[in-house]
């Protein structure tokens, strides 16, 4: 743009141009061209109209001018409009009113001194719109179109007026001819050629704006566009003969019955206006709701494309100059333009407290703003989200100024597609939040199956096999990482340690504070062979050393001679394993705590107990999944059960009572869900 030598004139006159955009340069600069074009044009207009003005006319004739006055402001509130996309997400608006037949009837009654109620109107009209904006931007739009609408008001028509006083030469219409009629069309015909004169430069300078900003779309929406927005305010003026005509033949009655009928064309045209553009509106809204819905569907579900295809299709949604689609974590999902400074922070404080579509007119003050500024019509709503109804953005719509007025019916109008727009937004984070969650559940998963692969790798690959022994051993975990363990461990001369434990937790905490305890168990096993106690205390205090964790691990830990069939043991508060005799009628024994669980009290102390294992005998370990499984009743398994079903296969193989311990606990459980770890060691001497 710096090579522009009209944005060089434009940015001396408006400084602010050099940090816009270059759409808003190229728009801004066009705007100071016009009117530094116009404003000779416009001030030589008033000059002519000035002296070919009659003061005697207006006083003589005042309360016709007056009543003229009064139409025109009447029809100019009852304009019809049509708006116009000129490019992706940039609309032109037309309107139109019969204020000019009126204006025209005044100019064929009462000749250019009528011309003085268009200029007063356009100078009210002017002031009006200056005092409502406060932007350079809006006032320079004004200028423009101030100077090129009394350019065409005073010298398109005053060259018009030098062709009809040629042919007639007198005020008003001398009567109702064919050749009055032709040379008032050629009146016409001439202003209107006229009007396209004074536009071109803005024509001209528009068609490279638009090739410049969307070579692909070309230049013919817009000529189509300005010959649509020039075309539609002269439909009506060749009635503006017709009525100077009647005035002139058939008397004030007659004219005052035709503009009651313009009166009702104007009210039909606008109603028909209205509903040509909301029908409009919908037909795109569920247009690019549908067409925004389908990219959804085939885009990625990590929503990684979702802000591209907002950028798509959002723009065009609404008649709007500026959107945004915000989170309240800060971010943009979608922002036009990309140049707009918004403090959503301020927005977002008041609009989080909304459960609906909020909708505000210009005029209206905003809840969020301490000092009220100028804005155009606000369309806002909160997106809520799908899974905890609590809001977790805002779709903020600022909408153009178009033709079309703004008023609470056509603002709430929207509202259904904004609310759309919303719930798309929602569903798509919403959706793309369970995907992440997925994802990081499955790697989580494969963590975790992974880890219970590494976990199993502790376990014993095989039970060792003992001359005179049986060992039998299954251990079921609730989930793919277990807190229960065991181990065997070779001693020597004949000895040999069986551990079993239960770490107080489940799941991958549980299975990293199993590793550490089972490797010191283990460790000090070797090095205090013969001490069950000192195992339990050296393992104790070095896991409060290394570990800092609030989890502890019950453990029993007993040294078996496999030829005298003595068990030395310690019990660290584990479940105690049943020593059940084949002799003395079948007793039970139970291997009670000989301290506390490792892990709780540095200073605490095992003692030492020992027991006989005669031949025939069944020494069951087990962990708390066993007796605390519950059925659909919640009712629990208990330990007697278990030594019931043990007690009936006595004289069954140590494989063989685990197998009906563990059936009849499946039995009893049923379609209830393992909720803990299941082991399960039977120790059985070999009769005789």
């Amino acid at each position: 743009m710096n090579s522009n030598p009209f944005y060089s004139i434009a940015r001396k006159l408006w400084s602010e141009l050099e940090t816009m955009s270059l759409q808003n340069q190229l728009v801004g600069t066009g705007d100071v061209l016009i009117f530094l074009i116009n404003l000779p044009l416009a001030a030589a207009g008033i000059i002519w109209l000035y002296f070919s003005t009659s003061l005697s006319l207006i006083v003589d004739y005042w309360p016709v001018f007056l009543f003229l006055a009064a139409l025109m402001v009447i029809f100019q509130q009852l304009n019809y409009f049509i708006i116009f996309e000129i490019r992706k997400d940039r609309y032109g608006s037309a309107d139109g009113s019969l204020a000019g037949v009126i204006q025209w009837a005044g100019i064929f009654l009462l000749g250019p001194t009528a011309l003085w109620l268009s200029v007063i109107n356009q100078l009210v009209r002017f002031g009006i719109t200056w005092r409502r904006t406060s932007s350079k931007a809006a006032h320079w739009s004004s200028l423009r179109n101030f100077t090129v609408e009394l350019a065409v008001t005073t010298v398109a028509s005053l060259v018009a007026l030098i062709f009809y006083q040629n042919w007639i030469g007198v005020y008003p219409f001398p009567e109702m001819t064919i050749a009055t009629v032709l040379v008032g069309l050629g009146t016409l015909t001439i202003y209107i050629g006229m009007v396209l004169l004074i536009w071109s430069v803005y024509i001209a300078y528009s068609a490279w704006v638009q090739n410049k900003l969307a070579q692909q779309a070309g230049v013919a929406p817009l000529f189509r566009f300005m010959l649509l927005a020039l075309g539609l305010p002269f439909l009506a003026l060749p009635f503006a003969i017709l009525l100077a005509g009647l005035y002139v033949q058939d008397g004030f009655s007659l004219f005052l019955f035709l503009i009651f009928g313009l009166l009702l064309v104007a009210i039909l045209a606008r109603r028909l206006s209205w509903a040509v553009e909301n029908s409009r509106q919908k037909s795109r809204q569920l247009e690019q709701l549908e067409q925004l819905g389908r990219e959804i569907l085939s885009s990625p579900p990590d929503g990684s494309k979702f802000p591209d295809i907002l950028s798509e299709h959002v723009p065009t949604m609404f008649p709007s100059g500026r959107v945004a689609v915000w989170l309240s974590s800060g971010k943009f999902l979608h922002k036009h333009p990309e140049d707009w400074e918004i403090d959503m922070e301020s927005i977002w404080q008041w609009v989080s407290q909304q459960n609906n579509a909020s909708a505000f007119l210009s005029k209206e003050n905003l809840p969020w703003q301490q000092v009220q500024r100028d804005h155009n019509p606000i369309v806002l709503t909160p997106i809520i989200d799908s899974a905890d109804f609590s809001p977790v953005g805002c779709v903020f719509i600022e909408l153009r100024s178009l033709a079309q007025p703004w008023d609470r019916d056509t603002l709430t109008s929207l509202f259904p597609a904004v609310h759309s727009l919303a719930d798309q937004v929602a569903s798509t984070l919403h959706r793309s939040q369970v995907y992440q969650e997925t994802l990081e559940y499955q790697a989580a998963m494969q963590e975790l199956e992974f880890a219970g692969r590494i976990q199993a790798g502790f376990l014993p690959s095989e039970v060792p096999i003992l001359a005179g022994w049986e060992l039998a051993v299954t251990l079921l975990p609730a989930r793919l990482t277990s807190g229960d363990y065991f181990d065997f461990i070779s001693l020597g001369e004949g000895r040999i340690g069986i551990l079993i434990a239960d770490v107080a937790d489940k799941g991958l905490g549980a299975a990293l504070y199993m590793a550490i305890s089972r490797t010191l168990i283990r460790t000090y096993a070797l090095e205090f062979d013969t001490q069950p106690d000192l195992v339990c205390f050296s393992a104790n205090e070095r896991i409060l050393q290394d570990a800092r964790t609030n989890l502890f691990v019950t453990c029993f830990y007993g040294i078996l001679d496999q030829s005298t069939g003595m068990l030395t043991y310690c019990n660290a508060g584990h479940n105690p394993p049943f020593l059940m005799s084949s002799r003395n009628g079948g007793s039970v024994q139970p291997l009670t705590a000989t301290g506390m669980p490792i892990g709780v009290d540095e200073e605490a102390y095992w003692s030492t107990a020992t027991v006989q294992i005669e031949t025939g005998d069944v020494l069951l370990f087990y962990t708390d999944g066993i007796p605390d499984a519950q059925n659909g009743e919640s009712m629990f398994f208990k330990e007697w059960r278990m030594i019931d079903v043990a007690r009936a296969r006595m004289d069954s193989s140590a494989h063989e009572i685990q197998g009906s311990i563990l059936e009849a606990l499946t039995t009893f459980v049923g379609d209830a869900p393992q909720f803990d770890d299941i082991t399960l060691l039977v120790v059985m001497r070999e009769r005789e």
